[in-house]
């Protein structure tokens, strides 16, 4: 797992130091999404979890709930209580994703978004503290609004049971992130080239753009974009 994730920004904050006072935010560092949502789930032996992994190899790692793994759901009071925690932090890294309510096979993403009470916390953990990562369990490419002001950015994907120790090795420099990334990641929802015509009347779509897909697009257009593929 650790050789598919991609490091697509760093400062120089990435590998963690391992005698500096980290603070793990997002119910994801402790109940990962992996596999992705429907018929990908098998029944796994066992899922490991970041932090339960960054305690068992004695690393110097505080927690903060912040928000649910599961959904977008903003609590004012979990959300100071992880800013106050990140005041007294050397690096916050924010273990941030999709749901499968936002994110799963059987139905369309309706936008690029992180769920907005993840970005909320990213925004105001950096009013306090300039040294965040952002660790991303996603199935596909999302808007960082966000990008060029945190330390770094890895991406996990969706992993499998294995992606605690995984995350752990590529955050303290036991592993590399040597992944590509397989998918052009857009700067915007609207730069992608079915916006005009996705959705369609609800019952029809035309793929209007015709091969013009994915990275064909945005060199036709020598367009920028976050992330290229």
């Amino acid at each position: 797992e650790s050789e598919c994730a991609v490091l697509l920004e760093n400062n120089g904050i990435l590998p963690l130091k391992k005698d500096a006072k980290i603070l793990y935010v997002g119910e994801y560092a402790k109940v990962p999404r992996y596999q992705g949502g429907g018929s990908s789930h098998i029944q796994c032996s066992r899922v490991s979890n970041a932090f339960d992994v960054a305690l068992e190899k004695n690393r110097s790692v505080d927690y903060a709930k912040a928000f649910p793994a599961d959904r977008d759901l903003a609590d004012d009071g979990e959300i100071k209580a992880a800013v106050e925690k990140a005041k007294c932090a050397d690096v916050v890294v924010v273990f941030a994703g999709l749901p499968d309510v936002i994110e799963c096979e059987g139905f369309d993403r309706k936008n690029m978004d992180l769920p907005a009470c993840q970005n909320k916390l990213i925004e105001e953990i950096l009013k306090v503290n300039r040294n965040v990562v952002v660790v991303l369990h996603n199935g596909a490419p999302v808007v960082h609004p966000w990008r060029k002001d945190v330390g770094a950015v890895l991406e996990m994907y969706l992993g499998g049971q294995g992606v605690g120790e995984a995350t752990d090795m590529l955050l303290y420099g036991e592993a590399n992130p040597c992944g590509h990334l397989a998918e052009t990641f857009p700067l915007r929802v609207e730069d992608t080239p079915c916006y005009l015509s996705f959705g369609g009347d609800g019952i029809t779509t035309k793929y209007d753009e015709g091969i013009y897909v994915g990275y064909r697009y945005y060199e036709k257009k020598n367009m920028p974009v976050a992330y290229a593929f």
